[in-house]
This record gives structure tokens, sequence and C-alpha cells, in this order.
């Protein structure tokens, strides 16, 4: 595939150094044919001795003339192969290195809105805003290139080019420096309709924002201050009893958030595609973070297992609108979820993948759940104890199996390669004006877990 024009002046030695080299031995072979042909124009009428010598000038000069031209044309030549040599090994090295640098880094430009992953975005010219698709060291420059208005731009990471506007080359909407030049992880919440993502989604981030970055000495904030009103609005409305609304679009909605105060900055994008997506496998396809996430929150209704749902039929009745029982099947989510995987990165129906799941049984303040489902199982805050890790998943899994969903576990046990289980409820208690603010138990376990597996040196456990 041939590589776009970029609106740049081409660098001397990726073209017009072999077009001088190539016309300065054109022009002095024919030089030294010039001069051959004048000698023996000379002879032309002249007697028999001056004959004898023009022609033979005109042989010597054609004889050694070419032996000089030779040895100087490829004594020039070799001069300026190890010159180009030299500059090559040089654009090769800066390339390179700002590669392995920016992947170390885990440096890529990742789209808000169409949630798209590219190497590099496109670059405007910051004098006449021409659009530069490829600005990295190449045939335009090593360092720097020369944009065809005249303007110098940087051509490297190491130099700042992320200093420049810039735009997603899918959909061309304008990226920040932070989502080009910052290291990034990827956590969709995922589920069915109703299971609960949205509130989820909020308390996770709050609990981020208010209790997780203070404890690490960090500074959390929103990358747009729109971000920040709606999560301040959201919040002030979790503090009334008042549950966010549901998610509607298809597409995911996100929360991009940015910790600074370490080394290096960390962005984290927290996913929340509507429910109803899961419905169709052919509209999982359109999420493009499941080409590239960090880790995976896999929430499930409790109520959308039918033995639960047979169990506490007569109760659901008197708080349907509060309780909201999700109307997609858990096996379901799951299976289209994965035949969505499978597509993402080539699986076949047995691979497994290798990024963490936390599954999350949700709304467990009903009807008192919580208790039924967990015995000696760590709470609060992560612990390092393994044991207690140990008990919480035989237990939860234990509960599953007990309400039919076997099947379930062994699925996830048998395509995921490291899982860990949860329960929560993202608000606390269920939807009810009369009981005041929602209080959010168990979201920060998942989400710290997750983290921790894909960035230990920065989400260290606490506890």
């Amino acid at each position: 595939m041939s590589m776009p024009q970029e609106p740049a002046i081409k660098s001397y030695f990726f073209g017009k150094g072999y077009r001088d080299l190539w016309d300065t031995i054109k022009d002095s072979w024919q030089r030294n044919l010039k001069s051959a042909g004048n000698l023996s124009s000379k002879a032309d009428g002249a007697d028999s001795f001056p004959l004898v010598w023009w022609y033979s000038a005109a042989v010597s000069v054609v004889v050694f003339g070419t032996a000089v031209f030779l040895i100087a044309s490829v004594a020039h030549i070799v001069v300026l192969a190890i010159f180009f040599t030299l500059i090559y090994l040089a654009f090769s090295f800066v390339y390179l290195a700002e590669r392995i640098f920016l992947a170390i880094r885990g440096f890529s430009a990742v789209c808000p809105e169409c949630h798209s992953r590219n190497p590099l975005p496109h670059y405007f010219c910051s004098s006449c805003g021409e659009v530069h698709q490829r600005l990295i060291p190449s045939s335009y420059g090593i360092l720097r290139r020369i944009c065809q208005c005249g303007q110098r731009l940087p051509s490297t990471f190491f130099l700042k080019r992320g200093e420049l506007s810039s735009k997603c080359p899918d959909c061309g909407v304008l990226l920040s420096r932070e989502h080009t030049e910052t290291k990034k992880l990827f956590i969709p919440i995922v589920g069915g309709p109703a299971v609960g993502k949205s509130s989820y989604l909020l308390s996770a981030v709050r609990g981020l924002v208010e209790e997780v970055a203070p404890s690490l000495g960090v500074e959390a904030s929103f990358l747009k201050d729109m971000e920040a009103e709606d999560f301040q609005h959201l919040c002030e409305g979790l503090d009334k009893g008042r549950p966010p609304e549901k998610t509607q679009d298809r597409l995911p909605r996100a929360f991009n958030l940015k910790l600074t105060g370490g080394l290096t900055p960390r962005l984290i994008y927290l996913y929340d595609p509507a429910g109803e997506a899961y419905a169709a496998t052919g509209e999982m396809l359109l999420h493009k973070y499941q080409e590239y996430f960090s880790g995976m929150i896999f929430l499930i209704d409790p109520f959308a297992l039918p033995m639960v749902r047979q169990e506490f039929e007569d109760r659901i009745e008197t708080c349907l609108g509060a309780l909201k029982p999700s109307d997609l099947s858990v096996e379901d989510t799951l299976s289209r979820l994965l035949i969505s995987l499978e597509e993402s990165f080539g699986l076949s129906k047995t691979g497994r993948i290798r990024a963490p799941l936390a599954v999350v049984v949700n709304k467990v303040d009903a009807f008192d759940l919580e208790g039924q489902i967990t015995r000696a199982v760590p709470t609060g805050e992560i612990t390092q104890d393994t044991q207690a890790w140990n008990q919480q998943n035989q237990a939860i899994q234990e509960w599953l199996w007990k309400w039919d969903a076997g099947g379930l576990v062994h699925q996830i046990e048998t395509r995921f390669s490291t899982v860990r289980y949860f329960v929560c409820s993202a608000l606390g208690h269920m939807p009810d004006p009369s009981a005041g603010a929602f209080a959010p138990q168990g979201v920060l376990e998942p989400l710290l877990w997750i983290l921790n597996q894909a960035d230990g040196s920065f989400f260290k456990q606490r506890g």
C-alpha cells in the first residue's frame, strides 16, 4: 500500500541528493566527450603531423579522461554513499527509538468519540493548517520537516510534536495531547440492559476521584470541562437519591480521567456502552475498544437469572419499577460478547482472552442477596490475602451454580485466563425518593483489581 503524499518538502538526502549525484556524473562525462570532440575537430584540414597530433590528443583525453572520470565518480559515489548511509542510520535510529519509547510508555492515539486507536493522529501545520498524516522521521525529514508553506515542524515525539494540534484519523474529531501522549488504560463495563452499568460507572469514577487518587498522592481530573460538569451534576443526583439516566447510545459513552502527580501521567478510559448493544452481535462490532481493552468488568443482574427471579417473584412484583430486572439473559450477553471478541482478536472458538475479567454480581442490596452469596470474604479495601480472595471466588461461583448458572461460570473460566468474582451494589439501595442519598458498596474493588492487573507499578494494592 502506497503512503499518502505529504504536504511537505522531501529531504535532500531522500531524493534530490541522488539526482544531483547523477547530474554531476553525467555532466562530467559530457565535458570529457566535449573536450575530446574539440581536439579532434582541430585535426580537420590540418597537415599530416598536426593531424596525428590532434587525433592523438583526442584519444588521450578519451582514455585518460575516462579513467580519471571513473575514479572521481567512484570516489564521489563512495563518499556520498557513506554520508547517506550515516543519514539513513540516524533516521532509522530516531524512528525506532521513538517507536520503542512510545511502546514502552504505552502511548497511542485513542479517539474519545469513535474509540478507534491509531499509532499517531493526523497533525496540523501550526502555520497554514495543512494536515500531515505521518509526521514521523521519514523522507521528509529526520528531526524536523518543512511544510509546503515553509513552516518547520517537529517530526518526532522528542521535539514536542504533541504540542501541535491533531485530529483522529478515522472520524476527524480534534484530540488533546492527553489523547496521544499519555499511558492509557481502557476498561469497558459490559452487561445487558438495566444491569446497572451507568450507576456502576458513575460510582466507580467517583471513588477513583475522591478516594483512590488522594490515597495514591495523585490528582484526578477530566479532560473536558463538559465531562467534569456532567460528573458533578450526576454526583449531586446520587446525593439526592436520583440515579443516573439510562445510556441510550449504542456506541460506548466514556469518562476520560487523567491522573497526574506520578512519574508518568495515566489516562483511564471507562466505557459504558448501552446494554441494548449486547442484544445483537452486529452492534457489538461497533465497539472498537474491544481491540485493545486493558481489562473488562462484566456486570451481572442476579434478577436476570430465571431461578432467582422465580424465587423472589412476589417481592420483585412489588418493586419492579425500582429494581428493573434485566430482560436479556446473562448467558446470551456473554455469548454475544465472546463472538465480538473473537472477531476483534481473531480468536478461535476455544481461544482464551488474556485481559483480566472482573465478574461482578450487582444489586446485592435487594432482598439481602449479599448475605446469601458471600461468606468470610474480604470487604472494603483491596486485600492481598489470596486465601480470602479464593474464598470469595468460590462463594460467588457456588451461588451461581446454585441458581442454575453453572454454564455461565464454565464459559467464563474456559474463555478468560484471569478471572475474579465480586459482589456490589452500584447505588447501595433501590431507588426510593424517601431513602435519601445513595451509598454505593463494593464498586471500587473490581476496578482496583483490574487497574492493578493492568498497571501494577502505579495502582498498587491497598490494605
